[in-house]
């Protein structure tokens, strides 16, 4: 390994690997020879001989430790796929399927073409063999298409864990999600809303696949983190080093998420301009889409070139490609007495991330019927909020720096503030304010901005805390299928709101009620528990591994 010098941005005190009056981390001081001593974070109780050898080295392939241009490839996997993220299926999609729809619907007599010029218009559009409000078409389709990545996720999840076919999914499902975000530009007219449709259950179903495997390189990057490694051979306390462990994936985590904002905000500026000087039509919202799935493919060359090939251990023998994943998934969920804090954390996600997913989407198209918001105010909306949301991700960290706080109580902090969002939509019923006037929407993303990639960050830190070694793109495919499972369930409910009373106000009841329900229960999780559960379940499953294969080896 030859590395350049790594600078590390954290002020915990540098022991050994690295200078001592500076951060930096010398990457190349470690060299192939000092691998086996540094690979190993769990000692188990077997006796030496040549099978625990193989057994060692085995390990040893994944604890490689990460190098800079390693972790500069998966911030740059954030910068391509976040734009998709922030410009595409939270800002322009949403937008894109209902005036589509609402430009070849009906009034409410499925006879009249729908008067979009009308504000608060009311009109359906075909859906299958019925028709549907416009605004719950855009809300349906988004929700087949989570329901769908729960699906993928299950299927491919666990397979990730084996062999080297983390990266290759990562990039698979990457390059097809580039590639049916720039096919927006297929839909020419008002009558291929249903591609519109197709293609957004396609883009969204690829860009959440690919999160998944994105976001299990979390809990491996932090073991294989130099400063950790360096620790662990020390032999720091417990405690201790689950402090540094937690402080090194917030920074990181941190980062990866402001760097996928930041690319989010200059695509949508660009997309913005393209949107204006295309006199705010549709096909202006899909040409800037567009430009999302090519700075995606564009940017994907980095991760494909920088990222290691890792290998976990080969797919036990015997078991069905096909079916794997799904297997192994049934007995996760089996063993959720063993893991019962991550788990707990689990249900609680679940819920939590789709009051804060589902508010976007009921707030832009709110926003566009109630208060006859443009196109470009919209844009301008969508910009401020991952502005704010890059700011956000480093003031609330330096909060918890200066004040020490836990990742479970930040949760709770930027949770509560995001409850008062639907809290102030449903002061609109009885009071001059909450979301009566179009300035609002520029207020609303502000604040909702500035808690949203803080929330996200430390949401996906406190879960990557508490998962078994060796797991890590099944349990985080379990962490995306409970993030997508409420998700389509978000969109499903205010869809069928929308279509009872045509007024989507009240769906505030229910974003407020799917905010306030997790939090209590987040109260109740135990980290430092669930890490030691993760541990004690890891150990198991090696004692059982080596059991089966010592048993063979003396065979």
């Amino acid at each position: 390994m030859s590395e350049k010098t790594w600078q590390l941005d954290t002020d915990i005190p540098t022991p050994t690997l690295f200078s001592r009056n500076s951060s930096t981390v010398d990457v190349s001081s470690v060299s192939n020879a000092d691998e086996s001593t540094l690979g190993k974070d769990i000692v188990l109780g077997i006796q030496d001989n040549s099978f625990n050898d193989k057994l060692e080295e085995e390990e040893e392939e994944e604890e490689l430790p990460v190098t800079s241009k390693e972790l500069k490839g998966w911030y740059i996997y954030n910068a391509a796929t976040e734009v998709y993220s922030v410009v595409a299926i939270s800002a322009f999609i949403p937008i894109i399927l209902e005036n589509r729809a609402s430009e070849a619907g009906f009034e409410l007599d499925h006879v009249t073409p729908c008067d979009t010029s009308i504000k608060g218009y009311k009109c359906v559009a075909r859906y299958g063999t019925g028709f549907v409000d416009t605004a719950s078409f855009s809300l349906y389709t988004i929700s087949i298409s989570v329901l769908i990545q729960c699906l993928v996720y299950i299927g491919v999840g666990s397979l990730a864990d084996h062999g080297e076919n983390r990266k290759k999914f990562l990039l698979f499902f990457s390059y097809m999600g580039a590639i049916s975000t720039i096919a927006f530009l297929l839909v020419v007219n008002p009558s291929l809303y249903w591609l519109a449709g197709l293609l957004t259950i396609i883009s969204n179903v690829c860009f959440g696949a690919g999160y998944v495997f994105y976001l299990a390189y979390i809990p491996t990057f932090t073991r294989a983190h130099p400063y950790v490694i360096e620790a662990k051979r020390l032999g720091k306390p417990i405690q201790e080093l689950s402090k540094i462990e937690d402080v090194v994936t917030n920074r990181f985590s941190s980062h990866s998420i402001a760097i996928g904002y930041a690319a989010g905000i200059i695509v949508l500026a660009l997309a913005g301009v393209i949107s204006y000087f295309m006199n705010q039509s549709t096909y202006g919202l899909q040409m800037g889409t567009a430009l999302a799935g090519i700075w995606w493919l564009i940017f994907l060359t980095f991760p494909l070139l920088w990222l290691q090939k890792r290998k976990n251990p080969p797919l036990p023998k015997g078991e069905n490609f096909l079916f794997y994943s799904f297997k192994r998934v049934g007995k996760t969920i089996s063993s959720a007495k063993r893991l019962t804090q991550s788990m707990k954390f689990l249900i609680s996600w679940f819920l939590l991330s789709d009051g804060f997913s589902t508010i976007v989407s009921v707030a832009i198209i709110f926003g566009k019927k109630n208060l006859a918001v443009d196109n470009v105010q919209l844009t301008i909306a969508a910009i401020i909020i991952p502005v704010f949301a890059f700011i956000g991700v480093y003031v609330f960290l330096y909060i918890q720096q200066i004040f020490k706080l836990s990742t479970r109580t930040m949760i709770l902090i930027t949770g509560t503030l995001h409850s008062l969002v639907p809290i102030y939509g449903l002061l609109g019923f009885v009071t001059p304010i909450g979301f009566k006037s179009q300035k609002e929407i520029y207020v609303f993303a502000v604040y909702f901005g500035f808690m949203l990639g803080a929330i996200q960050s430390y949401c996906r830190v406190l879960f990557g805390s508490m998962i078994p070694k060796g797991h890590e793109n099944e349990f985080f495919g379990l962490y995306e299928i409970t993030d997508k499972g409420s998700a389509w369930i978000g969109p499903l409910i205010t869809g069928l709101i929308g279509d009872l009373t045509h007024d989507l106000r009240y769906a505030f009841w229910f974003l407020f009620a799917m905010m306030i329900i997790p939090l209590i229960l987040i109260c109740t999780v135990n980290v430092e528990k669930g890490k030691k559960e993760a541990e004690l379940y890891f150990e198991r499953e090696q004692l059982k591994r080596n059991e089966r294969k010592n048993g063979k080896f003396l065979q």
